[in-house]
């Protein structure tokens, strides 16, 4: 019992406040640019490439880094892997200072990248191995909704302090950085009844031998096979949506707060999804009911030409489908372990980031090739087809016994 009282201690809510707090930051950070793109492009004079190249860095180094970030989880744990990621962080956030120069700020935007799948690809890590099952799902919730949170606080903050000037900007940014940096350096911590567990398995990991185990699991696969799904949707129908309302007579702001309520819905359904899992004890349903949703709201939304009925079924779908984020990565602690929920956590961001790029691109190319980008809309309903196959071919995955003994 008292071993139990240690895992599961009190303290696991200050790491997990600690750990999102850093999530918020490295989204922050990722899509501060992309409201202000004029702006951005006149004080730097560059091209529209140029800018998008600040972007989508962020993409690419999830996918390059996914996979040995998941090894390093698994065998140095959160606080290790976490704190690395947050130096990065703090050290690129200076870089971008000198804001009258554009290399200065892709370098601090690239060094951002690199640190995003070092905190971001933690979550299910940090759930496993400080929440006890029946809290799990909902750690991993807190953790999706900190993504969420940061995306939608860029949108919002950086408008409209822009005209104290782009410098002042990026001195304040950084001093919530480092600060949120140091925050987590020195508070946060591994769960203690697991440090022997995890100076064991850093002694005696292989992550080739980790990634071949879970490319041999079946449940482990569909469900990175639906997060590429998944996380190329929100990518897809966030960068194009001006452009599939657009037809409609929306206009980019009502564009704007389309996607931003979207994403509201994602931050409600992401912790009250969840909840219902673990109320009914299922996880299953809920991922088939996402798969479902996304074909019943989505041709409607981008048909709709009522303001309010736009909004209302982006909230929907954001609420319904966002949400199937963190009951995926609780899907993956109970298919391969506590052991192993680095690695596969690193597997399934390999498989989002490798979407996002493809759908992003496949819808702008459909839309191209058909002079009509709203047919770009077909790629997203033929994925989401192949996702609720997908969902009906899993185990019901509640219930497993994934914890690594407490020493």
């Amino acid at each position: 019992m008292e071993q139990e009282q240690v895992k599961y201690g009190s303290y696991r809510w200050i790491v997990l406040a600690l750990f999102m707090f850093q999530v918020v930051l490295t989204q922050f950070l990722w899509l501060n640019f992309a409201p202000i793109q004029p702006t951005i492009e006149n004080i730097l004079h560059i091209s529209d490439f140029k800018f998008v190249l600040l972007l989508s860095v962020f993409n690419i180094f999830n996918l390059a880094l996914s996979l040995p970030v998941g090894a390093v989880l698994d065998s140095r744990g959160v606080k290790f892997t976490v704190g690395l990621g947050s130096i990065i962080m703090a050290i690129a956030v200076l870089l971008r200072l000198k804001s009258d120069s554009y290399s200065w700020i892709l370098t601090g935007q690239i060094g951002i990248a690199i640190a995003q799948p070092f905190i971001v690809n933690s979550g299910a890590k940090l759930a496993s191995t400080w929440f006890n099952k029946n809290e799990e799902a909902l750690a991993n919730g807190f953790a999706s909704m900190a993504m969420f949170i940061g995306m939608i606080a860029a949108l919002v903050i950086t408008p409209i302090i822009i005209h104290i000037g782009l410098f002042p900007i990026m001195v304040i940014y950084g001093g919530v950085t480092v600060l949120g940096s140091l925050l987590f350096l020195l508070f946060a911590r591994d769960n203690p009844s697991l440090l022997l567990t995890l100076k064991t398995e850093e002694q005696g990991y292989h992550p080739v031998q980790a990634y071949k185990e879970l490319l041999k699991m079946k449940d482990m696969v569909t469900i990175a096979g639906i997060m590429f799904i998944g996380v190329g949707f929100f990518n897809g129908i966030t960068n194009w949506l001006d452009k599939l309302l657009g037809p409609q007579g929306f206009s980019e702001e009502q564009s704007g707060v389309i996607v931003g309520l979207l994403i509201a819905g994602g931050i409600v359904g992401a912790i009250v999804m969840p909840i219902l899992s673990d109320l009914v004890k299922r996880r299953k349903p809920f991922l088939i009911m996402g798969t479902v949703s996304a074909g019943v709201f989505m041709y409607p939304l981008i048909q709709t030409r009522s303001y309010t009925t736009a909004i209302v079924l982006a909230v929907i779908l954001g609420f319904m489908v966002i949400s199937l984020l963190p009951i995926m990565f609780q899907m993956a602690i109970e298919v391969v372990g506590e052991k192993l929920t680095g690695s596969a956590t690193g597997m399934m961001w390999v498989f989002g980031a490798t979407g996002a790029i493809i759908t992003i691109y496949g819808m702008e190319i459909i839309g191209n090739a058909t002079s009509d980008f709203r047919n770009g809309i077909w790629l997203l309903m033929g994925m989401f087809v192949i996702a609720f196959l997908l969902s009906l071919t899993l185990r019901e995955t509640y219930g497993g016994t994934n914890k690594v003994p407490s020493k």
